[in-house]
Parts: structure tokens; sequence; C-alpha cells
């Protein structure tokens, strides 16, 4: 009898909270997903650094099982508290609390049951999916393998085990602690709302956002530039006092706007304000910490997306510092370029091939000027003759430099840039007395395999003096290299220098070796773990944001359709009852993103001080807040409207 009854509470669940449901297996989904990929070989051998990418992924899916927990938890409560009375019911007919908690159990147990089965099917469509992603971002000629493996199938069903565990004590804890009384009421009682005495607000408020200014400007503080390593308990102080100010925010603003409306009577009596206005009012003060959790979840989720965009960002350009070209040799003597070259050759064809020298400045024009600190490493300024910088350029297909034989160019990294420009160099003085003039201080042609140094100057090539510096290899290839490729040109490494350090003998080699393939797979490994784990976390948290907003308000839509059905009484055409309910849907669902799109920016405004060095340039930070803000609500839209037409639907029947 009671199986039966589970079954068909279980079937009317399904029914009634199906945003949750696909929520709950869309979750699963990814989650299986993830494990999937982690088991699969061939991406752990995309790059050594993918390596990590399972033991990272254990983590992260570990953290994900609490989210997943608590947006389970929550609409499991929800579905409880609407069920009370007739679960109070049942305790009046003299079914004992026992068969009653069991009878609840088995139903969640089915639609837990039920979302895992969909799930896998759905996960394993998605591991696909990441592969052809991963694909496109090595950029593979074949399809990345993802094998459905029984151990995969394992560990997500353990998760899921753990989950139901968790939620199902608590459910047990809570069911346990009732009696008749308390059940036949418990849909009556609501969040303790905030209190209503208006000084009271004002000091909530006022000191909320007091801290949440403290937080962002501490938060600020520790992104001082490159080189200045933050403080992460100061970082902790900042993200913790952030969590304190949002609910304080989110609990006294909300009264503080509804005050304002209600008070002026222009606005209260302006449509349909008042009656909008006294059913937020409603749902606000009865749910104050779980606006709150709401907001902080999207915040979480935009700062994710924009730590995302930033890691993506600066492994890209990092690839065009560190390896503009398919191979790079740091030369220890020119007698050494056969057996790279032949070595070379036995893999791949040399496409074009190049021998530069850089040369010491004896003046040392801008070394002389520069702080201690900056060239303590540097023995001398380097130069390089135009005529090999434009052959550079034109390698990795960059526009050439014409300079007039009184002029000078110097080309530096970003950060160095900026330290030689404070020193207002404006002419290079010769050997022989004479004087060239500043054409331009950029870091355009500025890549890390050309010099030893973090700024050199281009000169006319007459100019230049034979006192070689360092000596450098270029070549570009037809095939791509690739990281093994690598570790064998490598072993041709010989070590030239050597000696005690601690106790330790120590042997450095005074070549050095970049091949783009290497560089791409070790960026590319990382861009991947950054991006898939942020935007999974995106995902998942703006999914459980949606859920629980949905079936608050879808579930709220038939207590309140008498209160429609008065409206229309009342002369209010039914277009106009569609249009109070998607203005009460929109403030609800958009109030909580107001707090993180502050948040977010002032964050990512933060990280960008030290990001900056390492994208293109200093303003690209914008174009990602606004990206990832757009995909967070498109995503987030689709919750929104299946809100607003399921809502219609509920007060339509």
């Amino acid at each position: 009898m009671l199986n039966k009854l589970a079954f068909r509470n279980a079937l009317r669940s399904m029914k009634d909270y199906v945003i949750y449901l696909i929520t709950v297996t869309l979750s699963f989904s990814c989650m299986f997903a993830f494990h999937l990929i982690s088991y699969s070989e061939d991406v752990l051998n995309l790059s050594a650094i993918m390596e990590n990418f399972k033991y990272v992924m254990y983590l992260v899916n570990g953290i994900m099982m609490f989210v997943i927990c608590f947006l389970i938890n929550y609409t499991t409560k929800f579905i409880f508290k609407k069920r009370s009375k007739e679960f109070g019911t049942y305790l009046m007919l003299g079914i004992k609390k026992k068969k009653i908690t069991s009878l609840f159990t088995k139903e969640n147990m089915m639609l837990g049951s039920l979302s895992f089965a969909l799930s896998i099917p759905l996960g394993y469509l998605f591991s696909i999916i990441m592969s052809y992603i991963m694909m496109n971002i090595f950029e593979l000629p074949q399809l990345i393998r993802i094998n459905f493996t029984v151990s995969a199938i394992g560990l997500s069903f353990l998760y899921f085990l753990l989950i139901y565990f968790i939620v199902l004590i608590l459910l047990r804890r809570r069911f346990k602690k009732m009696k008749i009384h308390d059940l036949l009421y418990f849909d009556r009682k609501q969040e303790k709302a905030p209190s209503q005495n208006l000084l009271m607000q004002s000091v909530v408020l006022v000191s909320s956002l007091s801290l949440g200014i403290f937080a962002l400007i501490n938060f600020d503080r520790q992104f001082i530039g490159v080189g200045v390593e933050p403080s992460m308990f100061q970082i902790m102080i900042s993200i913790l006092t952030l969590i304190i100010s949002i609910y304080g925010i989110t609990s006294s603003l909300i009264n503080f706007i509804l005050k304002f409306v209600l008070k002026h009577k222009k606005i209260k009596y302006q449509k349909d304000n008042l009656f909008v206005a006294r059913m937020f009012s409603h749902k606000a003060k009865t749910m104050n910490i779980t606006l709150g959790t709401l907001t902080l979840l999207i915040t979480l989720t935009l700062v994710a997306l924009n730590i995302s965009s930033l890691f993506k960002g600066m492994f890209e350009y990092q690839i065009k510092q560190n390896a503009p070209y398919d191979i790079s040799i740091n030369l220890d003597s020119e007698e050494s370029i056969s057996k790279y070259i032949e070595k070379i050759e036995e893999s791949l064809t040399i496409k074009d091939k190049f021998v530069h020298h850089t040369f010491y400045d004896s003046q040392n024009n801008i070394r002389s000027k520069l702080p201690k600190e900056f060239y303590s490493w540097h023995e001398q300024d380097e130069v390089m003759r135009q005529s090999d910088f434009n052959k550079l350029m034109s390698l990795k297909s960059e526009g050439e430099i014409n300079l007039k034989e009184d002029e000078f160019w110097i080309s530096c990294a970003k950060e160095s840039c900026k330290k030689i420009e404070t020193i207002a160099i404006s002419e290079f003085i010769l050997p022989n007395g004479k004087k060239l003039k500043l054409k331009e201080i950029t870091n355009k042609g500025y890549d890390n395999t050309i010099t030893n140094s973090s700024y050199f100057v281009v000169l006319p090539d007459q100019y230049v003096e034979d006192q070689i510096a360092n000596s450098f290899l270029t070549i570009n290839t037809v095939e791509k290299t690739t990281e093994s490729f690598a570790e064998e040109l490598m072993k041709l490494n010989v070590n030239d220098v050597c000696h005690m350090e601690n106790n330790t003998y120590i042997c450095y080699s005074l070549s050095n070796i970049v091949v783009k393939g290497k560089e791409e797979a070790t960026n590319k490994g990382f861009m991947t773990i950054t991006s898939f784990i942020c935007f999974y976390i995106a995902l998942i948290f703006t999914a459980v944001v949606g859920t629980i907003l949905a079936i608050q308000q879808l579930s709220e839509a038939y207590e309140y359709k008498y209160r429609y059905n008065v409206l229309k009484r009342l002369g209010v055409k039914e277009k106009e009852c569609y249009q109070i309910i998607k203005k009460q849907l929109v403030i609800f669902f958009f109030f909580p993103i107001l707090i993180p799109c502050v948040v977010s920016f002032s964050t990512l405004h933060s990280m960008n001080k030290v990001f900056q060095i390492a994208l293109n340039n200093n303003q690209e930070y914008l174009g990602y807040f606004f990206l990832n803000l757009v995909l967070f609500l498109s995503v987030y839209l689709l919750y929104f409207l299946a809100t607003y037409f399921g809502y219609k639907k509920n007060i339509a029947e």
C-alpha cells in the first residue's frame, strides 16, 4: 500500500518539480562526464600537466557534491513543507511516523535514482562534447577517445549515495522532532524576518555597506602588481567580511526599497506597483536568508567565470611571448648549431632557420639610469641590429620597423617598459659620441626567445659593435612540434657551469631550448583545467540558483492563484495579469544579481593589476567581464523563461 502511494507521489513530484529534476540530472551528468574525462588515457596524454587533471577533478567534484547536496536538501525541505499537512493527516489516521518517514524517503530515492539513471547516457554525451572542445583547444587532427568505464560509473554512484545519505539523514532528523501540531502548521512557518525597526535596518544597511567597501578595498590592496605576493590571510579576511556584507545588504536593502515605494503615493499607485510591491514584500521578508545565499552563489559564479577568462588570456599571451617560433635555442656556442639542426632534421622538416646575435652596449645608456634592483641580473645593455630584428619579425608575420640613421628603438617586456618610461630616455650615445634620438619604447616585437634581457635596443646596422652578448638559433618547421620531440631535443643540453651551493654540487646549462609544441601543451593543459573547472562551477551554481528561484515561484503560483482571480473579477485583463507576473518575476530573479555584478567587477579589476602584464592590453578584462555576464545571463534567462511560462500555466489552470 505504502509502496504504491510512494510511487504515485513520486510521479506527482516529477510533474510539479520538473525543473528541479532537470537540474539534478544535469548536475549528476556533469559530474559523470568529468569522471569519464579523468579516466581517459587520451586526455591524460595530451600534456604532462594533464596528469593533475584527475586529482583536481576529485577535489572539485567533492565541493560540487556539497553544492548539489544543498540543492537537494533545500528542495526536499521545500516539498516536505508543502506536504506537511498531508503527513500530519497520516499521523492522525494512525499511521506510524516511522512508516511516513520511510514513505517520503522512498519517494526521494525514486526521484534521485531516476535522475542518476538519466545522467549516465547524458553525461557520456557531455563528455563527447568536451572531447570536441579539447580537440579544438589542442588543435588535434583526431577525436579524443572517451571510454565508458565502470570505474567512472562507480565513483559517480558513490557521490550519489553520499549526497542522498546526507540529505535523508537530515530529513529523518527533521521528521523525528515534529509532532502532529507541528506538521499541520509547518507550511505557515517562514524564515525569520529581519527587524522592521527603521533605525535598526538603517544600522544594518550602513554597517553592511561599510563592511563590503572595506572588504573590496582590502582585497584590492593585496594586488599591487607583478612581483608583490598578495597576503592570503588578508584575502581570506576580505572574503569572510564580504560574505557577511552580502547577507546584511540583501536583508536590509529589500526593506528600504519597499518602504520607499510604499511611502511615495505617486509611485505606489502607479499602474500595478502596489500589487507587485506587496507580493514581493511578502516573499522578501520570509526568505531573506535564501536570497542572501543565492546572491552569494551568483557572486561565486561570476568570479569563477572571470578567473577562467583571466587565466585563458594569460596562457594564450604566454604562448605568444614564450614560443613565437617553432624552435628557439639560446646557443652556448655557434659550433653547436650543426648538432641541433641534425637532431631536428631527424624528425621534422625545417622551413626557416636564422641565426642572430645580441651585442653589448659598452656605454650602458639605459642600464646606468635604471635602479639597481631592476638591472642586478643584467651585465650590460643588449643591442640588436635592425636587419636581424626585422628578419625575426617576418618569421612570425609581424610588421618590420624603419629607423633613420639618427634613431633607435627600445623593445621591452610590459613591466620593463613601464620602468624604462619613468627614466625619460631620449637619446642613445654611441662610443664615438654620436647621439641617436628615441623613436619609440614599446613591447611590440618583444618575446622571451630573442634576448636574455627584459629589454633590448634596436640600432641601425652600421652602429652595432662586434662584442657578442648572446647567440640564438631560430627555426620554423613544416610539421608541428610536439612535447615528446621537445624532450628529445633538450637531451642535447650539456651542463656547462657547475659549482657548490649549500654543500650541493649544482650544474647549469648555458644553452636554453624553447619548443613551441611543449609550451603549447603545457599552457593549453593549464588552460583546459582552469577553464573546465571554472565553467563547471559556474554552470552548477547558476543551475542551483535558477532552480531554487523557480521552485519558490512555481509552488507559490498555486497559493496566489486566487489573488489573480480577484484581479480578473475587478476588470484586469488576462494580458495585464501576465504583465504583472512578468514584472514580479523580473524583480525576484534579477534583484540577487545587483550585488554580484559590483563585487565581480571590483575583484576582476583588482586581479587585473597582476594579470595585465600577461594580457594583450590593460583593458582586456573589461571584455571578459561583459562576455561572462552575457554567458551567465543566457543560462539564467532559460530558468526565468521556464518559470514564467510555468507560472502562467499554473495560474490559468
